[in-house]
């Protein structure tokens, strides 16, 4: 029911099933670096911005901000949780591009930007909906500051039906079920998922793996970015550090902490080529450590318009150190 082809066509969106506790149960097969990401984006709002037991049934918390557990701007997130009688059994959660957020350039990519005031309209993680009571003036607030108003909302009423049909079918399982039997399995697929990743890891050699991968440039100047990880292999647990990478950039090419942890982990499942399903048990042997500051792991105010500019060196940088190590 989505509006712009950049959902309805190139399907720039991607659907997840949390448990009761807000850890990742189930993803769709859309794009990787959202689906990891939008289990980092949660557990931020759950552990700095709202916390669970402030989430009622008919709450949707909504944000863009990549300060806040996103990616960029025009990347939309929302979540709700769903209760079964007065016991919350899960949260749903979607992630939508939109067409256009405002900022210096339509479709909200300014190549010229240099802080994120340029890259458009940014949403602090909020209750966009109450008990089942939709703050109407907050999407108002949203839509007056898109180029693209009738599209952006029809994506965006699209995005929060979605949020709705995702809630029914897990309530139609707990009533099958039970609310006991439904928490039991979340916790199942998830040990099932870490038990895979720390096998598929203990295959590895111990030891230290290293590579480096360059961005061409951030757009202002013409200055290479470097991109360093060095990988630690120890038992069936796995540390990646990227604290050797260049500071953050002056130009939209940066990334935040959630950003590249998220490509991390694809470049790892990429690379390690078991079919494990993506959830929370599957990140629990991975550590991921960088430096505040860096290009991955900008600081606000930095602009991140373009962060897949990096994003895409950190799969390739991650999947090169694994390729050492394999």
């Amino acid at each position: 029911t989505s509006r712009s082809s950049i959902v309805r066509e190139n399907l720039d969106y991607s659907t997840a099933v949390f448990d009761a506790d807000g850890y990742s149960v189930a993803q769709s097969a859309r794009m990787p670096v959202h689906l990891n990401s939008m289990a980092s984006c949660l557990r931020d709002i759950l552990d700095h911005h709202i916390p669970i037991d402030e989430w009622k049934a008919g709450d949707i918390i909504v944000t863009n901000d990549p300060y806040s557990g996103g990616q960029h701007l025009p990347d939309v997130l929302t979540y709700l949780p769903v209760y079964e009688g007065d016991e919350r059994i899960a949260i749903t959660g979607i992630l939508v591009h939109h067409l256009d957020v405002g900022g210096g350039a339509p479709g909200s990519f300014d190549p010229s930007a240099t802080e994120i005031y340029n890259e458009g309209f940014r949403i602090p993680p909020l209750h966009l909906q109450r008990e089942g009571r939709r703050n109407e003036e907050v999407v108002q607030l949203f839509l007056r500051n898109t180029r693209e108003p009738e599209k952006v909302g029809g994506d965006f009423e699209s995005q929060l039906a979605a949020l709705e049909i995702g809630a029914a079918n897990l309530r139609r399982v707990a009533a099958r079920y039970g609310a006991g039997v439904l928490n039991e399995a979340c916790k199942t697929i998830q040990a099932q998922s870490e038990g895979a990743m720390r096998r598929a890891i203990e295959e590895i050699d111990d030891g230290i793996y290293e590579f480096e991968d360059f961005v061409d440039n951030d757009g202002i100047t013409e200055t290479p970015i470097r991109i360093h990880v060095k990988l630690e292999v120890h038992g069936d647990e796995m540390t990646v550090d990227l604290a050797g990478s260049d500071p953050q950039a002056a130009g939209p090419v940066n990334c935040t902490a959630n950003m590249t942890n998220s490509a991390v982990f694809c470049g790892i499942m990429m690379a390690i080529d078991h079919d494990i399903p993506a959830n929370a048990g599957c990140y629990r042997p991975i550590t991921i450590t960088s430096t505040p500051g860096t290009v991955v792991d900008a600081q606000s105010p930095a602009p991140v318009a373009n962060r897949m500019a990096t994003g895409h060196r950190v799969v390739n940088t991650t999947m090169g150190a694994m390729a050492m190590a394999r």
